[in-house]
């Protein structure tokens, strides 16, 4: 700590109940951000004592935490004098003790740490605490070998302990045959004799699992042990200690196999103490999921988790012991000293780099807090570290080095986010230092700043601000936004344009996007939505039939896979929002726009599909499938085609061996993850019972159908794999393993690696063999010309040269 001292002078110490180094910012005379360390949080002062009651907090924590300190510093001598007096204090708190040893050993102190738990010992088998005596002495064996007082401890402790019991001084003579005339030997080998006894739980994590201990036979060496798969399993006493791990009663999984009930219960009327005793299991640190999975579904069943969660959760929130983290499996730790939630938001305020972080943490804290005194003054100061934050001088739309916001859009949010403060808590009093009507007021200014906002709820709120502010101008400015890319706010500007009798503004903005879909792809995905499920759209505006909308999107998605083969990378979220949609909800789009259709048209409508490059294979394979089912008469007509095809079909396919290896690791993690996966969510969803309505199930099971064809159709293909060698191609033509430079007709060049369909990177310009551009340019030599079809049409190329790939 002195180290730190010296290197950090510019800190101070926030004397709460939650010590917290706290960096001084120099500028403004006040802590700025707090530093990760805890000076008295370790989660190892948690342990799970084999012997040391129920789980609980630590009356040690500031002997613990000042123990640590002097462990970094090797103040040894200072050490043993806070260690006594924490002895004096809580002796039977041996998990703290045991703790702080190992600390000592793992910083090269062991003979040290020995000394101290011998004082430990005598102190507890001086209070008739011998069976914990005996467990601090069978640790002391571990962690100090060279103590020369624990023989002699030995006797008297385990002595005091266990001398009733039949066969004891039987397993002092194993010990000392054993101990070959070491006293650590003989101490470690009795004690792993004696540390199992009736009634206690242990786990095996071979396979055997929990299991009870029913009888131990000292004069033979022997344990009788109870698995729920091997029941009255003999064990030596010896080997137990090697096999199995002891669980303290009040261990989770000791809960549930015998006191379920009463486990149910507490989940019902203490559900927080069921919680931080599983945290205890758990090292005091674990996460949601692994939570779920120790109570669901044999402790609650798996429909009411998520009220019991939501319930739970927010009492964790307000616990002075427990820190809460973010996000759907957020990591949940306990505390030894007490942390406020006030306290954690704060601190977790402070450490927040972005507006946006700090918006969500304020958010979750309104949402699990109820007002009192101290949230008042913990959103007084928030509001007062936004508004100093944003009140910057820099230039309002120019995005600064590091944001990733301009500041108007920061103003804009922290206006909002204040105004929601105050709404919470009445006492929050907070004056901007800026207008916020004035930066919503103008129409162009406002549009532009849409996407700055960054936030769905406060951009709609600045749109409905700016429509007060300008009762006859706003819908000019709504129609602008939606050709904005915030798709969050299109069905908001729609409802308003539409409540508001603004047909002709939603008219425009609707023209727009079904002129230039290419330039739009976002907003013809929400258009064409709304256009086939029937939602309304302006008066007046003309609405394709639902198949040729679900056909627009169709041309939309490989208009997008075009621009992004021509460097707009960035688009690459754009497409995969597109194929989500359609398979989205079972679906539903292609169901809806098949409704009506004849064969013919729906044969076209399956054609366009497959010629969809911008479909992955399985979003062509799903859709193609949705169109059969409909149109079973078009499932005989592929079959035909199949067959007058199979001899093409069943022709070789080229591949590098790094492209043969790429596939079959496609095979393998289907067969090796995936399938084995989708077969645990099948069985999940088995047990929960009835399975007549049950949508997971149903699910899981459609998957492992479609993860098996596609396996299948993997091992099919790489039956007629042929490998080729790069290096050993003839270079004098474009073919496989060559890298094309070409020129189109327009100057602008290309250079394209052509190599096999596992290969293919569009991103990089590696395209398959089998590929439309790599058609249109094979056997080509430099000074030939090239012709490419594309969906746009045909592509014109002077070949400039052809050599070996890389």
């Amino acid at each position: 700590m002195d180290n730190l001292r010296e290197a950090i002078k510019h800190f101070c110490i926030d004397n709460t109940t939650h010590p917290t180094i706290r960096w001084l910012d120099r500028t403004r005379g006040k802590p700025y951000k707090r530093l990760s360390v805890d000076l008295t949080v370790d989660a190892d002062f948690f342990i799970r004592s084999r012997e040391n009651g129920p789980a609980m907090v630590s009356s040690l924590s500031k002997e613990t935490a000042r123990i640590t300190e002097l462990i970094k510093q090797e103040q040894l001598g200072e050490i043993e004098t806070v260690w006594t007096e924490a002895l004096e204090k809580a002796p039977t708190e041996i998990g703290t003790f045991l703790a702080l040893a190992e600390k000592l050993a793992k910083a090269s102190h062991g003979e040290k740490a020995g000394q101290l738990l011998e004082q430990v010992v005598r102190k507890l088998d001086e209070t008739s605490e011998h069976r914990k005596a005996a467990t601090v002495l069978g640790e002391l064996a571990r962690v100090a070998p060279r103590n020369t007082s624990q023989r002699e401890l030995a006797d008297t402790v385990f002595g005091n302990a266990f001398g009733d019991l039949a066969g004891f001084e039987k397993c002092k003579e194993r010990a000392e045959e054993a101990a070959g005339g070491s006293d650590n030997k003989y101490v470690r080998d009795l004690w792993s004799q004696l540390m199992f006894q009736p009634g206690d739980w242990v786990f095996h994590d071979a396979g055997w699992g929990l299991g009870e201990v029913k009888e131990i036979d000292a004069e033979n060496g022997e344990l009788k042990i109870d698995f729920s798969s091997k029941e009255d399993h003999k064990v030596k006493l010896g080997a137990a200690a090697k096999f199995f791990r002891k669980l303290p009663e009040e261990d989770i999984m000791v809960q549930r196999a015998a006191h379920l009930d009463e486990l149910k219960a507490r989940c019902k009327e203490d559900p927080v103490a069921v919680v931080l005793n599983i945290l205890r299991g758990h090292n005091n640190k674990s996460t949601l999921k692994r939570i779920k999975a120790e109570l669901v579904p044999a402790v609650i069943e798996s429909k009411n988790w998520a009220k019991w969660w939501t319930g739970t959760r927010k009492e964790l929130a307000q616990h002075q012991y427990v820190k809460l983290g973010v996000g759907t499996n957020p990591t949940i730790d306990r505390l030894v000293t007490a942390m406020t939630h006030e306290d954690e938001t704060r601190e977790r305020f402070d450490n927040a780099v972005r507006l946006h972080q700090k918006l969500e943490l304020v958010r979750r804290y309104l949402r699990d807090s109820s007002k009192s005194p101290e949230r008042a003054e913990l959103l007084q100061y928030i509001a007062n570290e936004l508004k100093e934050d944003v009140n910057r001088d820099e230039p309002l739309d120019e995005k600064q080095h590091g944001n990733s916001f301009t500041l108007a859009g920061e103003r804009i949010v922290v206006a909002c986010l204040i105004d929601d403060l105050k709404r919470a808590q009445k006492e929050v009093e907070v004056e901007l230092g800026y207008d916020v009507n004035e930066l919503v007021k103008d129409s162009e200014a406002l549009v532009n700043r849409l996407e700055e906002i960054g936030d769905s709820e406060y951009q709609q709120r600045a749109l409905d601000l700016h429509s007060e502010l300008n009762e006859s101008a706003w819908p000019k400015t709504f129609r602008e936004a939606m050709l904005k890319d915030v798709a969050s706010l299109w069905d908001h500007i729609a409802k308003k344009l539409l409540e508001s009798e603004q047909h002709k503004e939603l008219r425009k903005s609707l023209d727009t996007i079904a002129a230039d879909g290419e330039k739009y792809p976002l907003q013809t995905l929400w258009l064409s939505r709304r256009g086939i499920l029937g939602t309304q759209l302006a008066d007046g505006f003309e609405i394709a039939p639902a198949n040729e909308l679900f056909s627009k999107l169709l041309w939309t998605i490989n208009k997008v896979l075009t621009r992004i083969e021509r460097g707009e990378t960035a688009l690459k979220d754009t497409l995969a929002s597109l194929r989500s949609a359609m398979t989205e909800r079972n679906s539903r789009l292609l169901n809806t726009a098949l409704d009506g259709l004849n064969e013919e048209r729906a044969a076209h409508l399956m054609h366009e599909i497959e010629r969809c490059r911008g479909l992955s294979d399985i979003h062509q394979s799903t859709l193609r499938d949705i169109v059969m089912k409909a149109f079973p008469a078009l499932q005989a007509r592929a079959a035909l085609q199949a067959a007058e095809m199979g001899e093409e079909a069943g022709g070789e396919i080229l591949a590098t061996n790094r492209g043969l290896r790429k596939r079959q690791g496609e095979l393998k993690r289907i067969q090796e993850d995936e399938l084995p996966d989708v077969a645990k969510q099948i069985g999940e969803a088995l047990a929960m019972g009835d399975v007549s309505e049950n949508a997971e199930l149903d699910a899981a099971r459609e998957r492992e159908s479609r993860l098996k064809e596609a396996a299948k159709e993997i091992m099919e293909e790489l039956k007629r794999v042929r490998v080729v060698d790069p290096t050993e191609v003839d270079a004098a033509v474009a073919g496989f393993g060559t890298k094309v430079s070409l020129k189109r007709e327009d100057g602008k060049s290309k250079v394209y690696t052509i190599l096999g369909r596992y290969e293919a990177d569009h991103e990089n310009f590696i395209i398959s063999n089998e590929s439309p551009i790599a058609q249109g340019i094979l056997g080509k030599k430099p000074g030939e010309k090239a012709t490419v079809e594309t969906p746009e049409g045909a592509v014109h190329y002077d070949v400039i040269s052809v050599e070996r790939a890389e």
